[in-house]
């Protein structure tokens, strides 16, 4: 084989490096930085930071590759112990909740409340709405369904391990999902009343 053909091959399989002044490193970096603070990596090595910081004697500096093999391990210690019952209450959070929104670990665990019917039933809180409402799905700007209170029943709501109002909405022919269902139901808080007809 030519010589000139052998270094030409070592050259082009040799891996590419970019330094920081490279366009595409610095791209790069910001990509990198952006999914840190996206999955709130750059939060829980700050908050690692500040308690390092308190632990330490006044003038010594903690090395900051401490807090990226404490970070480590925690991540490590989550994956090995997800509760699949927490899991399965943020996921019904999301559904019900903005997704910017999320509920502390602390208020995570399951309750104890049982699912059977309040003792105190019926007298417990009135409901909000009344049969013959004009009712939308809460928003964030969005457009989202709306109609008229047909009916309500007192559930347990899994979402919040308690018992609460749910109400079965008739959707307005113009509502978003009148075109494949006539009714939904939907729990108290997730509904607010109709100001104006939204805009089509």
């Amino acid at each position: 084989m030519p010589k000139s053909s052998f270094s030409s091959q070592q050259r082009n399989s040799r891996p590419k490096t970019y330094s920081a002044a490279n366009p595409i490193s610095r791209l790069y970096q910001a990509g990198y930085q952006q999914a840190l603070s996206d999955f709130a990596v750059t939060d829980l090595l700050n908050q690692i930071c500040t308690h390092l910081d308190d632990s330490e004697p006044v003038g010594s500096k903690q090395h900051p590759q401490a807090a990226k093999t404490l970070a480590a391990i925690l991540i490590q210690a989550l994956t090995a112990n997800l509760n699949g019952n927490i899991l399965a209450i943020y996921l019904e959070s999301i559904r019900h909740c903005s997704l910017d929104t999320y509920l502390p670990l602390a208020k995570l665990a399951l309750s104890s409340a049982s699912t059977d019917l309040p003792a105190t039933f019926p007298e417990v809180e009135v409901p909000h709405f009344l049969y013959g409402d004009r009712l939308c799905w809460t928003s964030n700007g969005e457009t989202t369904d709306w109609g008229i209170v047909i009916g309500r029943f007192y559930g347990f709501a899994p979402h919040c391990y308690g018992w609460r109002w749910c109400y079965l909405i008739w959707l307005d022919v113009h509502s978003p999902s009148a075109a494949w269902v006539s009714a939904d139901i939907a729990w108290e808080e997730d509904l607010e009343p109709l100001e104006t007809e939204p805009s089509l």
